[in-house]
């Protein structure tokens, strides 16, 4: 009696080979939902923020709509809110992670992907008037026995970092939210942060604005980004770029930023 072998012949193979091809462009179609994204941000108003439960700012209401011009399913109840630093190491790490408002820098360019520009923002350094602090550089900054508050991986502390500022006069924060308070306590001297960010948390601390100025700008007109993890399928990447880029041309990411 003869042995049939069963082995992988040349029809076997195809059909293997058929197989599979089905099988990846089913985990392609599947790899360029919106919906496989996890989006993390942070309490930073008036771009992302949660009061009352609700996650709210300009960037949220951006996303929102991105999602929903694109047909997937999440809204912002599915987005997280977390302190930064946690964020933004997840993001780091994890694959589909959308970190955001994140600055885009040259120290962070090759960590992520991204989409955007959503819009500019200054980053300033601020005290309270009373203090009467004044400096003509940053190398003057460094002689002066000041107390500098930043959130910590923030493109606050990073821009001080990059032009020379000592590591030990930074003060590191969870929230701007603690550091408007502690720039009202007068345990910090300044604050480097978003201009826009730094009012709006003085704002609602009850904070009188007029009680604080901007003494230095570290950062002209720096534009925030959606921030994906760098193994991010790219298909995904472009399909959120194109659904921003829609709003943008429709005027319908001027009207959300106006509500603020």
């Amino acid at each position: 009696m003869k042995t049939i072998r069963r082995g992988c012949g040349a029809g076997g193979a195809r059909r293997w080979l058929a197989a599979a091809a089905l099988l990846a462009c089913i985990a392609g179609a599947r790899a360029q939902s919106l919906d496989e994204l996890t989006f993390i941000t942070e309490d930073y108003p008036p771009f992302n923020f949660e009061r009352h439960g609700q996650r709210q700012g300009i960037s949220v209401d951006l996303l929102e709509e991105m999602l929903v011009a694109d047909g997937a399913a999440k809204r912002r109840k599915d987005i997280k809110v977390w302190p930064w630093a946690r964020a933004y190491q997840t993001a780091l790490r994890e694959r589909n992670t959308v970190l955001f408002s994140t600055a885009r820098t040259g120290e962070r360019e090759s960590l992520f992907k991204w989409v955007g520009p959503i819009m500019p923002s200054r980053i300033v350094l601020v005290a309270r008037k009373t203090s009467r602090i004044r400096f003509g550089s940053l190398d003057e900054l460094n002689r002066m026995n000041l107390r500098i508050g930043v959130v910590r991986e923030d493109i606050g502390g990073l821009l001080l970092a990059r032009q020379g500022v000592q590591k030990e006069k930074m003060l590191q924060a969870h929230s701007g939210k603690n550091l408007a308070k502690m720039l009202q306590a007068g345990r910090v001297d300044l604050w480097a942060y978003g201009a826009q960010v730094i009012q709006w948390n003085l704002k609602e601390m009850g904070y009188p604005s007029a009680d604080y100025e901007e003494v230095h700008t570290l950062a002209d007109e720096q534009h925030y980004y959606f921030a994906l993890n760098k193994d991010t399928d790219d298909r995904l990447v472009a399909r959120l770029q194109s659904a921003l880029d829609a709003l943008r041309a429709s005027g319908r990411l001027a009207e959300i930023v106006a509500r603020y």
